[in-house]
């Protein structure tokens, strides 16, 4: 017999309540319905309703320890059931394979990472994915709620569909629907979208724009691409290619992407040499000067690998901020590496929630 679910069946304010018990615990940890008042400013006998649907529907427990008030009685403290289910956050990119598997008090079981082989085929690539994670799920005891990918290829994330452009390096994942494949293996929910929307979400959840509405995020690696972040939400456009900047063309036969490898600025920085009036930077420069004329961000958020290199985002901003119109601040992301990781581990931890009618969508918050 299916079993319902007691959050489904309330009221949108007994949800909203519900919602801000829970992401009271998960940001501030373990708290007593009273502390949860507090914080939330939601009336104590509000919250201890919530309470009750919370721990009817096995999303919060109580702990073992309790706290006395002013009156000598004692208080429950709650904390969110971590073996209530597991999220999966998955990065896939030319190189490696990141996979993150955590519970649902945020606590990371398994972060590894596998290099993907040069000779396999696309059917080889696929098994191994498919291996990776029933490994990593395989000894758990607590039933997988959702699972996130994170791609390193221009994806519809409604479809699934991967979106082959001309010049791509990643053409062994062309073809393969990693929704269909992971909802059809592993019997929940797939969320996914490119690599470089996901950097761009955990930027404004986690990062260094959480306080800023209208920003650009851009991937300068062996790939280039930008996520573009207005009026608080993330611009995908009508197919989910908006942002891939290093698919414009800058002359007859390059794009960005090429252009910039083919004027070997990876052994430039390597080099440590002097960026100034180097041509991949002039023409990054002049890219980035383009897009703030038509999107007119308040900030650019700068990562990806080359980032980390001292002498990169000076020489950007030399190049850059003598052909804007208006004021632009040039931030480095404080994570470089990790940004699509930690963005698609937020996704798939507000797609597991939402199935218990606890959605907060990471571009909302």
């Amino acid at each position: 017999m299916k079993q319902t679910n007691p959050l489904q069946n309330g009221t949108p304010l007994a949800l909203m309540t519900d919602r801000q018990f829970f992401h009271c615990l998960k940001e501030h940890g373990p708290m007593t319905r009273a502390a949860i008042a507090k914080q939330t400013g939601i009336s104590r006998p509000t919250i201890s309703e919530s309470a009750q649907r919370l721990e009817k529907s096995g999303l919060v427990v109580e702990t073992s320890r309790k706290t006395k008030n002013k009156q000598g009685r004692a208080g429950v403290i709650y904390e969110i059931n971590a073996a209530k289910g597991l999220t999966l956050a998955i990065a896939i990119d030319v190189k490696q394979i990141q996979l993150r598997l955590t519970d649902l008090s945020l606590k990371v079981i398994r972060d590894q990472c596998f290099y993907i082989d040069p000779a396999w085929q696309q059917a080889e690539l696929e098994k191994a994915i498919l291996r990776f994670i029933h490994l990593a799920v395989q000894d758990q005891h607590s039933p997988l709620l959702a699972i996130g990918v994170s791609l390193a290829v221009p994806v519809n994330s409604q479809t699934g569909e991967i979106l082959a452009l001309p010049y791509s390096k990643f053409t062994i994942i062309h073809g393969i629907n990693f929704k269909t494949l992971l909802e059809e293996h592993f019997a929940c929910p797939v969320t996914l979208d490119n690599d470089v929307n996901w950097a761009t979400l955990a930027e404004k959840s986690l990062g260094i724009a959480k306080n800023v509405s209208d920003f650009v995020f851009t991937y300068f690696g062996e790939g280039i691409g930008a996520g573009i972040f207005l009026d608080n939400h993330l611009i995908r456009g009508s197919t989910g290619i908006s942002g891939e900047i290093g698919h414009i063309m800058v002359n007859n036969k390059e794009n960005l992407q090429d252009f910039v490898s083919n004027r070997h600025l990876q052994q430039a920085l390597d080099d440590g040499v002097d960026l100034t009036d180097h041509p991949a930077i002039v023409q990054i420069g002049s890219t980035l000067a383009t897009i703030a004329a038509v999107v007119n961000p308040n900030m650019f958020v700068l990562g990806g690998p080359m980032t980390k290199y001292p002498q990169f985002i000076p020489a950007i901003i030399e190049q850059v901020k003598p052909q804007l119109f208006n004021k632009v601040s040039f931030i480095a992301s404080n994570a470089p590496n990790y940004a699509p990781l930690n963005g698609v581990q937020a996704g798939t931890y507000e797609l597991a929630l939402s199935s218990f009618g606890l959605p907060s969508p990471p571009e909302a918050e």
